[in-house]
């Protein structure tokens, strides 16, 4: 898929809901901090239950996808929070620039990317690295926002217990045993989190709008650039020197290019982490994703 057709049928449905939420939400009187919880404390958690309970894991293979997410996380976190502190950044504005960099969108955009790019066949793939960024990002955005207030110890747990963490390790064993969860259950948490892509993305646009506009200042764009940058570079390196190859590889370097993930803001709403910041760095790298995504895919594919 070409340059065009990745921005209309892939970039254009998300822009489309997050307009939704910037136009309709100050006319329906909606807030994002109460969407923004309901993500956090209910469609979260189910969405990563009902990803992770069947999941098939290939051992070897899941193991280097993740060790290539995480290189590129961690290159990227370092790049943007010491680029932050460079510029004079306070202890919230690393935190947000550290999540915001490594954290990124590979749900909702980088699983629909990758399959146009390369096949519905690399879907599993692309899942398990996926469930490689997700939980640590969660954690590393929770923790971060805890650590000003409490210490190491307190923060880490903060982050492990918080809902979605909880909801992966109980899924996970689930996932170990063998066991199958009743159909309800599985039927209703699946309902439950189809619901959570369009929410935080709505929920972005409501952010959006109350913000009124996006600072371009340099906590804003250095995590943004060390996000669309720093991470699929190094993602791509490391991929490579375990022995990734081909659609493997594509698909890691894919992934880590995604803007930070809409879940990003949720965790500055709901723990108070410089939100303004964190929803700006966030639009600002979706728009700038329209430009870099379609050159990363065409470069990888």
């Amino acid at each position: 898929m070409g340059f065009l057709g990745v921005f209309l049928n892939v970039l254009g449905p998300v822009a489309v809901v997050i307009a939704g939420g910037y136009f309709s939400g100050p006319r329906l009187g909606v807030e994002a901090r109460p969407l923004s919880r309901l993500a956090f404390w209910i469609l979260g958690p189910a969405f990563m239950f009902d990803i992770l309970w069947d999941t098939d894991l290939s051992g070897g293979v899941a193991i280097r996808l993740t060790a290539a997410g995480l290189a590129g996380m961690a290159a990227a976190a370092v790049v943007g929070a010491v680029g932050v502190r460079m510029i004079g950044g306070d202890r919230k504005d690393l935190s947000a620039a550290a999540m915001t960099a490594s954290y990124g969108n590979v749900g909702n955009t980088g699983l629909a990317i990758s399959a146009f790019a390369l096949g519905p066949e690399i879907l599993p793939a692309a899942g398990v690295f996926m469930l490689a960024i997700n939980v640590p990002g969660m954690m590393l955005g929770i923790g971060l926002a805890q650590a000003g207030r409490s210490s190491l110890f307190q923060a880490a747990r903060l982050a492990l217990l918080s809902p979605m963490p909880v909801a992966s390790f109980v899924a996970f064993a689930v996932n170990v045993s063998g066991s199958v969860p009743p159909l309800i259950a599985t039927r209703s948490i699946s309902l439950v989190a189809g619901a959570l892509i369009p929410v935080m993305l709505y929920t972005l646009g409501v952010q959006l709008a109350e913000t009124r506009q996006v600072s371009l200042a340099g906590s804003v764009t250095i995590p943004a650039a060390a996000k669309l940058i720093v991470a699929p570079a190094v993602a791509g390196v490391a991929a490579a020197l375990i022995g990734l190859e081909d659609d493997l590889l594509a698909v890691a370097v894919i992934q880590s290019a995604m803007p930070p993930a809409v879940f990003c803001m949720v965790i500055a709403l709901e723990q108070d982490l410089a939100p303004k910041t964190v929803t700006s760095t966030v639009v600002l790298a979706t728009l700038l994703a329209a430009v870099t995504v379609p050159a990363v895919v065409a470069v990888v594919s």
